[in-house]
């Protein structure tokens, strides 16, 4: 007589462990992805405040307070927005083809393509920065814009945006500043000791995905 076969399959229980299994891979995964999208993000606002320094440093004295003086102009599709002033009058990237004004001292987000986005991001600052005795007698503070004399001058900008797809929900959007002084800054979140930062170096103010 031939013996009867066995049904083959999983057991509820077996397939209970493996979703199990899958449910702890992707909480160990995914933040992980999350983390390497916003630093892939960030490059964004790396690059185009060392180009903003670059073009403000060849000039031999100092320019207006405006943002294009010194041929900075970011590339369409920006998440940031890039801030020499208080953006009362900034470069407006919300249709088609951007406006941009003779007096912008800010650039906006490209909202044309990041509707859900403001058309400029609050900039955290730095708090109580110690900058370099040259240009602490200039006047430089925490505060985004050029400071000195036609001949003698130094600026600090900011470039604030979001990494993480979820502006309206975050204490601090995803903030950097770039300096022409060499300081001591302090990062507001995660909050952390001074920490020196040399001249045209990009520093994180506030982390996006550290301070949801």
């Amino acid at each position: 007589m031939t013996p009867r076969r066995q049904p083959s399959g999983f057991t509820l229980i077996e397939l209970m462990i493996v979703v199990a299994i899958i449910g702890i891979l992707a909480a160990i995964a995914i933040p992980s992805f999350n983390r390497f999208q916003a630093r892939a993000r960030q490059s964004e606002v790396n690059v185009n405040l060392k180009s903003l320094f670059t073009g403000l440093r060849t000039q031999q004295r100092q320019p207006p307070e405006q943002i294009h003086a010194s041929g900075f102009a970011p590339e369409r599709g920006n998440r940031y927005s890039y801030h020499l002033g208080d953006c009362s009058i900034f470069e407006d990237r919300s249709a088609l083809d951007a406006q941009s004004h003779n007096e912008d001292s800010c650039v906006g987000v490209d909202t044309f393509k990041y509707p859900q986005f403001p058309n400029t991001f609050n900039v955290t600052q730095t708090p109580g920065p110690t900058w370099d005795t040259h240009s602490t007698q200039n006047g430089l503070t925490e505060t985004p814009g050029l400071v000195g004399t036609r001949e003698n001058w130094d600026f600090l900008a900011y470039g604030a945006g979001d990494v993480d797809n979820s502006p309206d929900n975050e204490q601090f959007a995803d903030t950097w500043l770039i300096s022409s002084a060499d300081g001591m800054l302090s990062s507001v979140c995660p909050a952390n000791t001074l920490e020196t930062v040399a001249a045209g170096e990009p520093f994180n103010v506030a982390n996006d995905v550290s301070c949801d």
